[in-house]
């Protein structure tokens, strides 16, 4: 099977990027339920894939 660190790192950093501006947009008080929602999914997403990055190098 393929190395994907450098896919799982890619897909990290872009998850809490946009963690981060949907995060910007709810403390400047202008979001809406979805700002919300895309929030706390890119946050489990990144979450789950700097787990996997984790655990992958722990396998080593």
């Amino acid at each position: 099977m393929q190395n994907r660190k450098t896919y799982r790192i890619a897909v990290t950093a872009a998850c809490f990027l946009f963690a981060g501006l949907n995060a910007y947009q709810i403390i400047k008080g202008d979001y809406n339920a979805l700002d919300v929602f895309l929030l706390v999914m890119f946050l489990i997403f990144g979450f789950t894939y700097t787990y996997l990055l984790l655990r992958k190098d722990q396998r080593n």
